[in-house]
């Protein structure tokens, strides 16, 4: 599988996590964001792997980053 397919379905994914949160109730939708964005801070500063690659590790960032920038705009 090359990248520009990988990077389509993780596209993909994140509007349909974004669409899925937008449909739910303001309450819920405000327990889900928080806890993505928890999820996003722990991301941001934990070390995905100390022995692997840095722009894989980079990329996983940046693929959390993403979606909670977008949650965000929903509250």
């Amino acid at each position: 599988m090359d990248t520009r397919s990988i990077l389509g379905m993780i596209h993909a994914e994140e509007a349909l996590l974004v669409s899925i949160v937008r449909s739910l109730p303001a309450d819920i939708r405000s327990k889900v964001v928080s806890d993505f964005h928890e999820q996003a801070d722990i991301a941001e500063t934990s070390h995905v792997s100390s022995t692997g690659d840095r722009e894989a590790g980079d990329a996983f960032k940046a693929h959390v980053r993403r979606p909670s920038i977008l949650l965000a705009s929903l509250t």
